[in-house]
């Protein structure tokens, strides 16, 4: 019993000095064109959107799809798609601005680095990309995937951290 308490030990303290990380996201405000369309408005005013990536592999390019498309309504807007001429939808604001994006750098920067953006956007339905929506390029593969992006959760995450206020704010003195 000593000798596996030991080894016991031994483990728990291996794991301390090794802590096991959390994926980390490549992001950065700004550092490239984002390729997201507004297709719909989604249950409980969700929006549905299609987003393009190009990465250097499929599941890349549609981790990089939900990420822009988190940031294209946070910062960017989402117009329609002009091939389509819009068939019925509208422009989606940005929910933040540039301004915003400054004075929160630290909040907006671990937002996405860390992952936390996924809880805000899901796939509209679990087959995977194929055909013209997943395509070989010279970056790898482009891909495009239709998706639900929560902006009344967005919305009320921007006011808890306190970026932006709720309508209720604007009643108080």
């Amino acid at each position: 019993m000593n000798k596996l308490t030991a080894i016991l030990l031994s483990l728990m303290a291996l794991v301390c000095i090794f802590p096991t990380s959390a994926k980390k996201y490549k992001w950065a405000y700004g550092d490239h064109v984002l390729e997201v369309y507004t297709t719909g408005q989604g249950k409980d005013r969700t929006q549905l959107v299609k987003a393009w990536a190009v990465a250097k592999n499929a599941d890349k390019a549609i981790e990089q799809a939900k990420m822009d498309a988190v940031t294209a309504a946070l910062f960017a807007g989402i117009g329609f798609d002009e091939k389509t001429h819009g068939m019925g939808v509208s422009n989606l604001r940005p929910l933040c601005t540039g301004d915003d994006y400054r004075e929160h750098q630290g909040l907006f920067d671990e937002f996405f680095k860390t992952g936390q953006f996924l809880q805000y956007v899901r796939p509209v339905n679990d087959s995977y990309p194929t055909g013209e929506n997943n395509m070989a390029c010279p970056g790898g593969r482009r891909v495009g995937v239709n998706l639900v992006l929560d902006y009344p959760a967005l919305r009320k995450w921007l006011e808890e951290s306190g970026v932006k206020k709720g309508l209720g704010g604007h009643f108080s003195n």
